[in-house]
């Protein structure tokens, strides 16, 4: 027993120790989303609107140093003009995910206020995936525009940021999220639209999401 109480006080210590220094805080932030494609087959992809919205919390570990997850919905995706060669013809792809990023935030302010720097892993989810195309002044929607099956369901990422800690609850960010997974599998495409994005060679295209988004945020809690 006395070897479980030990570790277990010491734990209790540490923690302690961490939220009387920095506090736990827990907020909520939004922003603007500005996501394109990158990769083999991303030729002729720009950037497209979306945004993002969330939760997350912020535990510290030192003064200048905590570590912050967070559970945000997130439009990605890309916008393609002159689609399969034609003047006329604009391709918007909107993918919808849950993305979890797990950041290391260094504070470069004091009391935490200031300069602060974000990086870490992210995890996303795919929740919808949307392809639109417009031919002249003539929109259309392929029957199979919410066809997800050819889609990686969980994407693997990287984030880093920089942002600026207003108050001790306001803060805005600047980060850019890269993925590590494919936004297709890899293979045969059984769907049309992804089999023509890559050169009608009937696989799906080689791209990644690339995503700069800026937000706002506000935490309750902590000093």
């Amino acid at each position: 027993m006395k070897k479980v109480i030990l570790p277990l006080a010491l734990l209790a210590g540490i923690v302690g120790t961490a939220n009387a220094q920095t506090g736990i805080k827990y907020g909520v932030k939004g922003g603007y989303n500005l996501a394109t494609f990158s990769g083999t087959d991303s030729k002729g992809s720009e950037y497209k609107s979306g945004f993002s919205a969330g939760l997350y919390s912020n535990f510290g570990i030192s003064d200048n140093i905590s570590i912050q997850p967070e559970v945000l919905f997130s439009q990605k995706g890309a916008s393609i003009d002159n689609f399969q060669g034609l003047p006329t013809t604009r391709f918007k792809s909107t993918l919808s995910y849950i993305d979890v990023p797990v950041l290391l935030r260094v504070n470069a302010g004091e009391d935490g206020k200031g300069l602060f720097f974000e990086l870490g892993p992210q995890a996303s989810f795919l929740v919808r995936n949307r392809d639109f195309t417009q031919t002249g002044n003539t929109s259309t929607q392929s029957t199979d525009n919410t066809n997800n099956t050819d889609m990686n369901k969980t994407v693997l990422a990287y984030v880093g940021g920089i942002g600026y800690q207003i108050t001790s609850g306001l803060s805005l960010g600047l980060r850019y999220t890269g993925d590590f997974t494919q936004v297709y599998k890899q293979g045969a495409s059984t769907n049309y639209t992804a089999q023509a994005y890559a050169g009608g060679n009937g696989n799906n295209p080689s791209v990644h999401n690339s995503v700069f988004q800026f937000q706002v945020g506000y935490a309750f809690g902590g000093k």
